[in-house]
């Protein structure tokens, strides 16, 4: 560790910049993914059709927007995610490889493959059920579990590991934040937004499409409550001599 790099590291208006841009690519996501949920589902009896249960529902251009929007905002939370690495890179850096190691599998899997298939999914969903309701519905079981859900699980493996160092570097006090930053996180602001939408119906249009956006707003939550709770720099540079005091007592 050097003061160079720590103040490489902990520059607070770079760091502020990635949190509004992740902020933004939130938000983008979050509006993709209501075009994407916003209809009512058909009710099916086979669990992979009932992922795309609306899809019949929802206009072409909802299925396009939703997909493009979803892919440049997922692509720019991936980028924004460097803020929250620079924070605990140089207090914790094995967290920090942890959650570059998370970053890395987000950028690569997200926004194609967790987000752009999706709407390629449910078009051809629809045009199938169009033509026949019960090829479509035998079409979803590998559309969804040989597309879909490994590239679902493989993300879930890259990003749950970033989600808990993320919660244990604040936690511990290995950012400029206070301890209390460790709760805007993905689970937290996911939360309030499924249960909005098991309120107010999830085969319903609105409901489905609430719920849909509920990593989005997770995300949200990460990304605006940082930026909102963002430290002056006079603690970031208290912080930045408290790293440097302690690098050299272990010299």
């Amino acid at each position: 560790m050097n003061n160079s790099g720590i103040t490489t590291n902990l520059d607070r208006a770079k760091i502020r910049k990635l949190l509004i841009l992740g902020l933004v690519g939130s938000v983008m996501t979050g509006i993709g993914d209501f075009f994407l949920g916003f209809g009512e589902k058909l009710r099916t009896s086979n669990m992979a059709a009932s992922v795309m249960a609306n899809a019949v529902n929802l206009a072409d251009w909802q299925l396009v927007a939703g997909g493009l929007l979803g892919m440049i905002g997922l692509f720019l939370e991936g980028l924004a995610f460097f803020a929250i690495y620079k924070l605990m890179a140089d207090a914790a850096p094995k967290y920090a490889r942890i959650y570059r190691a998370s970053i890395s599998g987000y950028i690569w899997l997200a926004p194609i493959g967790c987000h752009m298939n999706v709407g390629l999914l449910n078009m051809v969903y629809k045009y199938i059920y169009f033509l026949d309701p019960a090829l479509a519905e035998k079409a979803a079981e590998p559309m969804i579990y040989w597309f879909c859900l490994p590239v679902w699980i493989l993300l879930i493996l890259f990003w749950l590991p970033g989600i808990i160092v993320q919660f244990k570097a604040f936690g511990e006090g290995k950012t400029p934040y206070p301890a209390y930053a460790k709760w805007f996180n993905l689970f937290v602001g996911s939360i309030p937004v499924l249960v909005i939408s098991a309120i107010i119906g999830t085969n319903t249009a609105l409901g489905c499409g609430i719920g849909t956006t509920f990593l989005s707003c997770g995300n949200a939550l990460t990304f605006g409550g940082l930026l909102a709770a963002l430290p002056d720099e006079k603690r970031f540079e208290t912080f930045r001599k408290e790293l440097v005091s302690r690098e050299k007592q272990h010299e």
